[in-house]
C-alpha cells in the first residue's frame, strides 16, 4: 500500500492505492468527515495494472499529494479459522454444521423483525478450518434439497479454487433449483479483500450460474465484470432467470458518439439501446454480439433481428451439425 496525503482548507485529506495481479484497490478520504470512499479496478493484466497503478499516483501528485509512511496493515493470523473470523459479532447466529455433509457449515441469518430479508452463507472448510468455499442463499429461495445438489458436487471440488487459476466454470452433478453449473472463483475474485482483508485470502467463492452466464474461454477481468460489475449476477437469488453473456463491440455513425473497439460486458438494456440506435444510423455502422459459447452475430442497419432468434443466440449453444 502507497500512501499520499495533502491539506485542503486546512483539513488533511489521505488517497491510497495498493496492486494486486490484476487488480487495483484505492481509497480516499479527509480527516474528520466522513467523506471519502474506496474503489476496486480490474484490468485485462498484471502489466496493465501496474501502468494505472503509476498514472494513479502521478496523477495524484500533480494535485498536490505528497508521499507518507502508509498505515500498517492488519496482520493476517494464518491459524486462524475462517468460521469465528466471518462470524464478526458474538451477536450474530453460529454456524452449524450441515447435515449429511463433511466440513460444511451453515450460518442462518433470517430475523423474525425482517422476514424475508435474510440469507444463509454457507462455509465448506477445508485446510482444518483455516480456509473455505463460501456461498449466499437469499432466504426467500432458500431450500435445503437445492442447496443439498449443490454441495454434492462443490464438496467433491472444494480444492479447485485454491489451484491457482482464477475461476472454474464446471458442471454440476445433478440440478440445483434451475441451476445446471457453477463458478468456482479463487480467493483474488470472490471480492472480499475490503471486508475482511485478514482472511480474504483464504475464502474462495462458489457461484450457482446458468450455463449462459459465463463464457466457456472468459478471461479474469470478464468474470469478475459479469459477477461483480455493473449490473452483476444476483448470484444469491437462486430464483433469478437467466442473465446470459451480452458482450458488445460496435461503430455506430449516428452524430453522437459509439465506437468500442474491444469486446466488453454490457447488459440487456444497453443492447437494447444499441440496437435501437443502430436501426436509424449511418449504412456503414454496425454492432457484433458476442454470446457465452464464443459466437459473434454482426449486425448493421440493414439487418432484421428477430427478438426470439436474438433471445435463442444469448441463452443456448448452438445445435451441433
Amino acid at each position: 500500500m502507497r500512501r499520499f496525503e495533502r491539506l485542503d482548507s486546512g483539513a488533511r485529506e489521505f488517497w491510497q492505492i495498493r496492486q494486486a495481479g490484476i487488480r487495483c484497490f484505492i481509497s480516499w478520504g479527509r480527516e474528520g468527515t466522513r467523506r471519502g470512499g474506496a474503489t476496486t479496478v480490474t484490468l485485462n493484466d498484471e502489466n496493465q495494472a501496474r501502468a494505472h497503478y503509476d498514472r494513479k499516483i502521478k496523477a495524484q501528485l500533480r494535485k498536490g499529494f505528497h508521499e507518507v509512511e502508509p498505515l500498517p496493515e492488519p496482520a493476517e493470523d494464518l491459524d486462524a479459522l475462517v468460521a469465528p473470523t466471518l462470524r464478526k459479532s458474538v451477536d450474530w447466529p453460529d454456524y452449524r454444521p450441515v447435515l449429511g455433509f463433511d466440513g460444511v457449515l451453515c450460518q442462518a441469518m433470517v430475523f423474525e423483525r425482517a422476514p424475508g430479508q435474510g440469507f444463509y452463507h454457507y462455509l465448506i472448510l477445508r485446510d482444518e478450518g483455516r480456509s473455505a468455499v463460501g456461498f449466499n442463499v437469499k432466504e426467500t429461495s432458500h431450500d435445503a434439497g437445492q442447496v443439498a445438489a449443490f454441495l454434492e458436487t462443490v464438496t467433491r471440488l472444494r480444492e479447485l479454487p485454491f489451484n491457482g487459476a482464477s475461476h472454474h466454470k464446471i458442471a454440476l452433478d445433478r440440478p440445483a433449483a434451475a441451476f445446471r453449473h457453477a463458478l468456482l472463483c479463487s480467493p483474488a475474485l470472490g471480492g472480499l479483500a475490503a471486508a475482511y482483508p485478514t482472511i480474504a485470502p483464504r475464502v474462495a467463492t462458489a457461484v450457482p450460474i446458468h450455463d449462459c452466464e459465463i463464457g466457456d474461454m472468459d478471461t479474469e477481468v470478464l468474470v469478475d465484470a459479469r459477477i461483480s460489475g455493473h449490473g452483476a449476477l444476483p448470484y444469491a437469488d437462486w430464483a433469478r432467470s437467466p442473465k446470459p453473456v451480452i458482450d458488445l463491440r460496435f461503430d455506430i455513425r449516428d452524430g453522437r458518439p459509439g465506437r468500442e473497439a474491444a469486446f466488453k460486458v454490457y447488459q440487456q438494456s444497453d443492447l437494447t439501446l444499441v440496437l435501437s440506435r443502430l436501426a436509424g444510423a449511418d449504412s456503414r455502422s454496425w454492432v457484433e454480439i458476442r454470446s457465452f459459447h464464443g459466437s459473434v452475430w454482426r449486425v448493421t442497419p440493414s439487418t432484421r433481428v428477430d427478438a426470439a432468434e436474438l433471445e435463442h443466440f444469448l441463452s443456448q449453444r448452438p445445435m451441433m451439425r
